[in-house]
């Protein structure tokens, strides 16, 4: 007879069946597996189903970048002829059968204007007047013959094509590109792809304007494709432009307002647009095809990566499951388990009955502990820092004696538009200490952030003062201030590498004390000594207090912005720049005193002061005290002089001729040492100065003019020596002659 099983053996048997599968280690790796499978699963399923489709994104992908960049260069096209056509009004009729040089020095000047405009990528307008043979662009003009053929010299136009195009009845045409340069006898150069476009007005008989577009900085900035094979065609299918990488090639024709053609294995995408040009973005059929196969490294890599994340989740089931394992032993030496529904996995049963009594009795107390432990921690550190004494014992044991730290501190100062949104300011910095403590507690847990003063945070981090990790996340804290740069800006520094708390705290105030003068967060990396050249010299005091008292704004302004200049270029600490500031302002207010004036203007200066935090608004500010205050002092002083108004009046009308003291002092029958003396008492500027001041503001207006010069500029204005011109020019303007008219001009 067969043996029979008994129903115990069989209820023993399910019964280690069902404690295996609730083994912590089996349910993991159960699980990791079934997750390993669905997203193979999915990965398959997504790449068998989909593959279809992608040929059609990618066609689809293709035709709206071909719409994108077909809206961009009729936009483009569109402005251009407005401008060129808004710019024609602003033109004389006709300039009859002679050339006016003075007109074309004004139109020439209204076309740099016009080119200015960078976003309509023009490289130049030339205007061709019909009856004068004459042509004008922005830098010269010249017959038409010699500006086509040697300044404008292309193998696809010559003059005589230019002159055929006065009969043409059409008001406006793109012409294909080509490669236009300046040529002489010898060779071609200054060589570009142009893209001339021709515009008409109808009020302008026998006249027409070609702008000349720079072709490839266009397609650069406006075409939307990866393909790098771009056409824009003709009404006839015939090129007017080819990308850089384009070769020769024949185009089907193309029927449709828009679409796509294929022949000969290579797609054509096409778009028409309102001016008649077609635009073309030329794709190899291999291009896409080969973007939809198959690929044996894909098969390959899947493959690889099922068989390292079976292996992975086998060794990471293993690790969780053992220490879990070894708690679990320890844990059962200790205590009986509670009753408690885990959900079938019986280690959590057991870790849960040991511990949760003593997480309950235990929970209370921690939390007192740690409020109480946080506020004398605040008080320790802040006692360490700022080097306070006092009788109680025990502070310093809040304070690691072992662990290498580094200081974060934080210098917050707001903007008006914070007032505009109604925000207080201690508001405002609780939030951002929060905020701060928050992005640094992600690195590092056991870092501690408070805030020091009203305007001041500090974060203390237990790591080595060479850590990389500190300036990432300060680079982080600062990147993500600057989206509320409107309403406050962060001067950021770290300090480290000591003992002493209080020393580590200071150096970091020293740093804090280097930020540049800007309304930007600064993260400060070192304290780097600033040297004094900047301060102004004895003579130059001298001459601020003289031209201060004697009410000349101009000279004072000029003197406060060179100082500023130099500052902002050699990037002077906001400490440095408001601490010269702030003496200009004590120097205005001494010198209002002195003339028994109100030193209002001074005091709302000071005032104002610390809210200044660029450039832009400390030289408003000055500006406006120094005009104000010097009003002031004209209003008591400035009576009507004679003499003073004779030395005006006569260099107003000789600057050019040769000038000295003598002379003047002649002319008025006075002495020499008198009219020293007595126009610098008068102006507050010596003689020689003001001759030199006159003579440079003349030779500025001259050298806005681009046909003069600057030899001959400085003829004109008295200078016969160019080495003494570029010195009083630049001691003058703060920069030279050939600066200052590159500055203007371009």
């Amino acid at each position: 007879m067969p043996e029979e099983k008994s129903p115990s053996s069989g209820a023993s048997a399910g019964f280690r069946f069902k404690e295996y599968t609730s083994s912590l280690f089996v349910r993991l790796l159960f699980s990791f597996l079934i997750v390993i499978a669905l997203l193979v699963s999915f990965i398959l399923y997504s790449v068998v189903f989909y593959r279809g489709s992608v040929k059609d994104e990618i066609i689809k992908y293709n035709t709206l970048n071909l719409q994108k960049t077909t809206e961009n260069y009729e936009n483009l096209i569109a402005t251009i002829r407005s401008s060129v056509l808004t710019f024609s009004l602003e033109l004389q009729e006709d300039p009859g059968q002679r050339v006016n040089y003075l007109n074309a020095i004004s139109t020439m000047q209204k076309l740099q204007l016009v080119l200015s405009n960078r976003s309509l990528y023009l490289d130049n307008i030339v205007l061709l007047y019909e009856k004068t043979g004459f042509a004008l662009e922005k830098s010269r003009g010249a017959d038409i013959d010699v500006m086509f053929e040697r300044y404008y010299n292309s193998p696809d136009y010559d003059p005589a094509f230019w002159n055929r195009q006065f009969g043409e009845p059409f008001k406006f045409r793109v012409l294909p590109a080509s490669l236009f340069a300046e040529s002489d006898a010898k060779n071609r150069s200054d060589e570009r792809t142009l893209l001339p476009i021709i515009v008409k007005n109808e009020q302008l008989s026998n006249f027409y304007m070609i702008a000349m577009a720079d072709a490839d900085s266009i397609y650069a900035e406006l075409h939307r494709s990866n393909s790098g094979n771009f056409y824009i065609l003709d009404e006839s299918n015939r090129p007017l432009y080819a990308s850089p990488r384009s070769g020769p090639s024949s185009f089907p024709p193309f029927a449709e307002p828009s679409g796509y053609v294929v022949k000969d294995n290579v797609y054509y995408f096409y778009m028409k647009g309102a001016n008649g040009l077609t635009y073309l973005n030329v794709v190899p059929d291999t291009t896409i095809s080969s973007q939809v196969r198959w690929n044996f490294s894909f098969v390959l890599l899947l493959v690889l990566t099922v068989a390292i994340s079976v292996a992975a989740s086998f060794l990471l089931s293993a690790r969780l499951n053992s220490p879990v394992k070894r708690i679990i032993e320890a844990i059962q030496r200790w205590n009986a388990p509670m009753p408690w529904d885990s959900g079938g996995i019986k280690e959590f049963d057991v870790i849960h009955d040991k511990i949760s009594d003593i997480l309950k009795s235990s929970r209370d107390i921690r939390q007192d502990i740690s409020d109480k432990e946080s506020l004398l921690r605040y008080y320790a550190y802040s006692n360490a820092l700022k080097n306070i004494r006092h009788d109680q014992g025990g502070g310093t044991s809040w304070l690691p004696a072992d662990r290498p730290f580094v200081l974060l501190l934080f210098r917050v100062e707001y903007k008006p538009m914070l007032r505009q949104v109604e925000v207080e300011e201690d508001r405002a910095t609780s939030f951002i200490r929060e905020y701060i403590g928050r992005i640094i507690a992600q690195s590092y847990a056991d870092s501690l952030t408070f805030q020091m003063e009203k305007d001041q945070i500090l974060s203390i981090v237990f790591t080595e003062p060479d850590d990389p990790g500190v300036g990432r996340t300060l680079e982080q804290i600062r990147r993500m201030l600057d989206a509320e740069r409107e309403y406050c800006f962060l001067t950021i520094a770290a300090s480290g590498g000591t003992d002493d708390w209080n020393e580590a705290y200071e150096i970091g105030l020293e740093k804090l004390k280097r930020r540049t003068f800007n309304d930007e967060t600064q993260l400060i990396a070192e304290t780097v000594e600033q040297d004094e050249e900047l301060l102004l010299s004895p003579s130059q005091e001298a001459e601020l207090d003289a031209n201060l008292y004697g009410g000349n704004d101009a000279f004072v302004l000029q003197l406060v912005r060179r100082v500023l200049g130099k500052m902002k270029k050699r990037d002077q600490s906001a400490q440095g720049v408001l601490q010269f500031a702030e003496s200009i302002i004590l120097r205005t207010q001494k010198s209002l005193q002195q003339r028994h004036l109100d030193p209002a203007p001074a005091r709302h200066a000071l005032a104002e002061l610390p809210k200044c935090h660029t450039y832009e608004q400390l030289d408003a500010l000055l500006a406006s005290m120094i005009r104000h205050a010097s009003l002031l002092v004209r209003e008591v002083k400035e009576k009507r002089d004679h003499i003073i108004q004779f030395v005006y009046d006569y260099l107003e009308n000789n600057y050019d001729k040769d000038i000295t003291l003598d002379l003047v002092a002649d002319k008025l029958n006075i002495s020499r040492s008198y009219l020293s003396s007595y126009f610098k008492e008068k102006t507050g500027t010596y003689f020689v100065d003001y001759v030199n001041s006159v003579r440079i503001e003349q030779a500025k207006k001259l050298l806005l003019k681009p046909d003069i010069r600057i030899q001959d500029a400085a003829l004109s204005v008295g200078y016969q020596n160019i080495n003494s011109f570029n010195r009083m020019f630049k001691k003058f303007t703060g920069v030279t002659p050939s600066e200052f008219r590159k500055d203007k001009l371009v």
